[in-house]
């Protein structure tokens, strides 16, 4: 009688649902089926550390995932980047099952010899593209991507690099369709006409607290329109969409929250205002996971977590006095071994970049514009990239090992880069700091401390990063154990390398959800990868999971 019961009310959702009698409006397939059927939400909240992610749950600001927490038998997991701690690199791992894709989230092609950002539709399809041909069954096929890096084999992505604003369906709709698709989402759309002004009114305040802060004004005024875009207009697309999605029974639907990452890049990890944009997430995931509980196609589970975290930064040249290529040009002009003219992009860290994934030609020309990265002559050496925490430095030609070994001293000691990585032979590098010498990967543990959460799993992924073909003849970190982070962007939020808070995000998960066996107690993005093929009934390096498990223990680490 219950199970009557349920498909009844299972078939009455369908009748009713707005979301569902949308998406035959427009045309959309739908994945008609048993409602048992296995189906997966992945909401990735950016830049979140488990410990700002932990602070807010405590603080009341995110009920939905505390009752998770406290009643629906959810379990809380540190989750571990990888290197680069960049959203790059972790889809890479996630999507693809790929670790250290990227050296950072900004570097030299060394095929092309340009410098590619990874929110370049160009630079994000070319990887993209490379990781279609290593085998791996990509993560996302057959179900939908919003506002992230990867489309990650997606059938449908919305608000990506790739495919900016949303897809060609909804972009290809008659004005009647339009209207009945602002109808069918009136409380988001009212819900959006209440908070622009609310935000609005607080990005005017914190603009003026930016000013008195000594602040750029050209930068902090760019800022206003970034914040209300990603914080409110991007967010709401994407959970629209999202619970169209639900409704048609797509298998697997993957949405990027970026606005606790974007604030907190401008403000700081545990700024007021970083931490009042998890209240709209919180909410926004509410609405997903009711949308997911009333879905008419498919069993969905939602899963929350983190790509990364991020540490409070000062930027570099705020400490010294001068950008960091100054240091590098002074340092080449004192030790008389390469040119004074290096070319090097903006430091202006992500900020204004990623409000482009909305889409328009006003937009794509207004932030091509503020953006402050102009073109620079990519195929001439020295180059330097300094997106963030980690910057690589290119030689015009090969210098000697003596040569390096000045090149690294005089930067560490003179102009206080806390940490210069170089190559000396075939998988051996040196670590110079302002006090000593490291061999790498031998004295990981002295070189960034033995209480990081992830010391045993640095090594590897450190060594992975300065073998990448795209990494520089010299790798300049902006953190070591003992050190205050700094950062050569200009942001007072980061990551992008190798500190505790920067690599150190969380996933939230069903307690009985399958894990693949480990010998850490983390999870990092490659175990996400496993676990979400193996509830889908999907396969991974040729084996097929079958639900409900294999030999380990549900939810356990085994």
């Amino acid at each position: 009688m219950t199970g009557r019961m349920e498909n009844m009310l299972r078939h009455l959702r369908r009748v009713f649902s707005r979301s569902v009698w949308l998406a035959r409006l427009l045309r959309l397939p739908a994945s008609e089926g048993s409602s048992t059927r296995p189906g997966l939400i992945m909401v990735q909240i950016d830049g979140l550390s488990q410990c700002q992610f932990e602070q807010a749950v405590a603080r009341g600001e995110m009920p939905l995932l505390r009752r998770l927490i406290q009643r629906e038998e959810y379990q809380s997991h540190a989750h571990y980047s990888g290197l680069p701690s960049t959203t790059p690199a972790v889809q890479s791992e996630l999507f693809y099952g790929v670790k250290g894709a990227v050296p950072a989230f900004s570097f030299r092609d060394h095929e092309s010899g340009h410098i590619v950002r990874m929110y370049e539709p160009e630079a994000a399809a070319k990887l993209e593209e490379h990781h279609t041909k290593t085998g791996n069954s990509p993560l996302l096929q057959e179900g939908s991507a919003y506002s992230d890096i990867f489309t990650g084999g997606a059938a449908e992505s919305h608000f990506c690099p790739s495919s900016m604003g949303w897809g060609a369906t909804l972009r290809a709709a008659n004005p009647l369709v339009m209207l009945a698709f602002l109808f069918a989402n009136l409380y988001s759309l009212l819900r959006a006409a209440v908070l622009l002004p609310l935000e609005l009114g607080l990005a005017l305040f914190d603009f003026a607290r930016g000013l008195v802060r000594g602040q750029d004004f050209i930068k902090e005024l760019t800022f206003i329109p970034t914040r209300i875009g990603i914080c409110i207009l991007l967010r709401e697309f994407c959970v629209i969409g999202a619970k169209i999605d639900i409704s048609r029974g797509l298998p697997i639907i993957h949405i990027n929250l970026l606005g606790y990452d974007e604030q907190a890049h401008r403000r700081g990890p545990n700024s007021l205002f970083a931490h009042w944009t998890l209240k709209g997430i919180d909410d926004a995931v509410a609405r997903l996971w009711r949308a997911a509980n009333h879905a008419p196609w498919r069993d969905y589970e939602v899963w929350i977590y983190s790509d990364h975290g991020q540490i409070k930064v000062r930027p570099f040249d705020q400490v010294q006095g001068y950008p960091l290529v100054e240091a590098v040009k002074a340092t080449f002009a004192k030790l008389n071994i390469a040119p004074e003219n290096i070319h090097a992009e903006s430091t202006s860290s992500v900020q204004t970049r990623r409000i482009r994934l909305l889409g328009g030609n006003t937009i794509q020309r207004l932030f091509s514009v503020l953006d402050g990265n102009g073109n620079i002559p990519y195929d001439i050496q020295p180059i330097m990239t300094a997106l963030g925490p980690v910057a690589h430095l290119y030689m015009e030609k090969e210098i000697a090992q003596t040569e390096k070994a000045s090149i690294a001293a005089e930067l560490v000691q003179t102009h206080q880069v806390p940490v210069v990585i170089r190559q000396i032979a075939p998988g051996r590098f040196r670590a110079c700091t302002a006090t000593a010498e490291f061999q790498l990967p031998e004295d990981i543990i002295a070189l960034f401390g033995a209480n990081h959460p992830f010391i045993d799993a640095l090594g590897d992924d450190l060594l992975r990063l300065c073998e990448h073909p795209d990494a520089g003849d010299f790798i300049l970190l902006g953190w070591c154990d003992g050190v205050t982070a700094l950062s050569f962007a200009e942001e007072n939020g980061s990551h992008g390398g190798i500190s505790p808070e920067e690599t150190n995000g969380f996933a939230l998960l069903p307690r009985d959800t399958w894990l693949p066996a480990r010998e850490y107690s983390y999870l990092r993005p490659e175990d996400l990868h496993k676990a979400a093929l193996h509830y889908l009934d999907r396969s991974y390096e040729g084996k097929t999971f079958s639900r409900p498990g294999d030999e380990p223990v549900p939810g356990k680490i085994t």
